[in-house]
């Protein structure tokens, strides 16, 4: 190639066309194209992806949409134990406002 040659080579990843520069065998026509490249060998998301997007992408390939997840059905032991978590968060509330009545005979009001 010489320093006259306009040729012109086809961008690996975008395939636009573009004039390289001369420094160096140029695959891309530029850095956006290079780093999308190298995103998209190593797997991972484009950097322009919202997070939404990623995650909606994500549970979809997980099969954890919204409607896979409504027609799972919890089984009993998970009930069982939501309706225990349920008991024990009556129980606490219930003795926290035993220990603030205590604490309140136990401690004479500031005055």
């Amino acid at each position: 190639m010489s320093l006259l040659d306009t040729s012109q080579i086809a961008c690996e990843y975008c395939r636009r066309k573009f004039v390289p520069k001369k420094r160096w065998v140029q695959k891309y026509c530029g850095s956006p194209c290079r780093v999308a490249a190298c995103n998209q060998r190593a797997g991972r998301a484009h950097p322009l992806e919202s997070q939404s997007a990623i995650k909606a992408r994500r549970r979809k390939e997980r099969g954890r949409t919204p409607t896979a997840v409504a027609t799972a059905q919890a089984s009993p032991a998970t009930e069982e134990i939501l309706a225990a978590i349920g008991q024990l968060a009556e129980r606490m509330t219930a003795m926290e406002q035993l220990q603030q009545q205590l604490l309140a005979l136990l401690l004479p009001p500031a005055t």
